[in-house]
């Protein structure tokens, strides 16, 4: 046997053609289909049932979500708020809550409700006085307690 010496460098002009890759068929392989289909079942599976459980737990996520809005609505008071008004407001949110728990109170009642507390959470901290006063009176109308006025705004110093 004679030694095979190395081909030649191919030219950049004219290169050498490389060996052809061995044909395939195109497209996933099996596992890759399985896979992917598993995955979108179990993510199915999975968004049903936590749509499930929240149509079945509507009233008990509400009064968590209210409960963490007035711990929020709270802490955001700005300082001309009196105690009685801070007073008038917890007692506005737990009268809300109760309402929820005893299902007094329809959950589409809620949704103008909502929308003015999302209007005051995201005012942040300049939130005010008359923003609170507002929000404990619809508070008050949601769950039919609406008798109180809320007297008016004070001059501030």
């Amino acid at each position: 046997m004679e030694p095979q010496s190395p081909p030649p460098p191919a030219s950049p002009f004219n290169p050498a053609p490389r060996p052809a890759a061995p044909q395939r068929a195109g497209g996933c392989s099996k596992p890759l289909i399985v896979g992917c289909v598993v995955v979108f079942l179990v993510g199915a599976i999975a968004l049903l049932g936590g749509l499930w459980y929240v149509s079945t737990h509507a009233a008990a996520l509400l009064q968590w979500s209210f409960q963490q809005t007035e711990t929020s609505v709270l802490a955001q008071l700005p300082k001309d708020v009196t105690p009685e008004e801070r007073a008038n407001l917890q007692q506005a949110f737990a009268d809300v809550r109760q309402a929820l728990r005893d299902g007094k109170v329809p959950l589409e009642r809620l949704q103008p409700l909502q929308f003015k507390i999302l209007e005051i959470t995201r005012k942040g901290s300049s939130v005010t006085r008359q923003d609170v006063l507002e929000l404990t009176r619809a508070m008050e109308e949601a769950v039919g307690k609406g008798g109180r006025a809320a007297p008016a705004p004070s001059p501030t110093p």
